[in-house]
């Protein structure tokens, strides 16, 4: 992306020629979405919605105007990604509050919440956990798609526990998804409130510290790395959640992970080597492997057990 110090200047235009001046702008800056991101970032400097945008085409600027828009341009064209400036990203059709607290949610991360939902009926009253949970995206979305669920919600930072907490009154979850701090590099799993699960379900930190140099400048300079580089070789997390969640599932319980581009194979091996079975790695819209999931493996004792159980 371009780090340009002078961003378009709006100079008294109607809203549709400041529309097309700072898509222009944008697109010179080597922003992708940058028709969609000028109208989002116009809309948000000026309170209005984006249909309000092309409703009121012809308005004038006045120089309040110009210098919020102007403003929030500055941010953008320097890298700071668009929901970090409007405080806001979508998810699964549902709004969260994001800052530099948390990743910014992602649309292939969908499918790891869809892989889930379609696991489980909406009368199910099933007990999940989202290790990782971040803004709380993925346990929202869950909670909001399984609406007999309930979630527990584990971080190691208490600042993003807290705006996931935020997400969870914005999003009407309150009561259904229950967050914890803990860090699962070092604490068992087993003392966890809820468990045993029906489902684990995790998005973790899977970019290796070679591969952390590569990312795009506005991932490396404005979202947590906490949050996307293990610090390994990619697949640290990978190995812990397998090895560990297998003590807090349900016989027959459910394993779901996000993995990165290529690690959809690696990660599979990792499960079956834990003792996972049914293994399948589904794929995104983009068709490239996105999510990993496995069942608990049940020994003959606990079949016998579920049987009982269940009868």
């Amino acid at each position: 992306m371009s780090r340009s110090q002078n961003p378009v200047l709006v100079q008294s235009g109607t809203l549709w020629e400041t529309i097309q001046a700072v898509s222009k702008d944008l697109q010179g800056a080597g922003i992708e979405h940058f028709r969609l991101e000028a109208e989002r970032l116009i809309a948000y400097a000026l309170e209005m919605s984006r249909v309000d945008l092309f409703m009121d085409r012809e308005r004038r600027l006045g120089s309040d105007d110009e210098e919020r828009i102007r403003s929030l341009i500055d941010r953008r064209m320097q890298g700071e990604p668009l929901q970090y400036i409007t405080g806001l990203a979508e998810f699964m059709s549902l709004p969260f509050a994001v800052d530099p607290r948390v990743l910014i949610p992602r649309p292939e991360t969908e499918t790891l919440v869809e892989a889930v939902v379609g696991r489980f009926s909406r009368k199910d009253p099933v007990v999940l956990c989202d290790i990782g949970v971040g803004s709380g995206a993925v346990a929202v979305s869950l909670a909001r798609n399984l609406p007999e669920s309930v979630v527990l919600g584990v971080d190691v930072s208490q600042s993003a526990l807290d705006l996931a907490g935020e997400n969870a009154v914005r999003n009407d979850v309150v009561g259904r998804v229950v967050f914890r701090r803990a860090d699962v590099r070092i604490e068992p799993f087993d003392g966890w409130e809820l468990a045993p699960f029906d489902a684990v379900v995790s998005n973790p930190p899977y970019v290796s510290q070679e591969e952390w140099g590569k990312l795009p400048v506005e991932i490396r300079e404005h979202e947590p790395r906490v949050a996307l580089c293990d610090e390994g070789d990619g697949l640290t997390f990978f190995r812990l959640i397998a090895r560990k969640s297998g003590g807090v599932l349900k016989p027959g319980g459910w394993l779901f992970l996000e993995t990165g581009d290529s690690q959809g194979r690696k990660v599979m091996a990792i499960l079956e080597e834990s003792g996972y079975e049914g293994l399948e790695i589904l794929p995104d819209l983009g068709g490239i492997g996105r999510v990993v999931k496995g069942q608990k493996g049940i020994s003959l004792t606990e079949r016998r057990n579920h049987s009982r159980e269940t009868s």
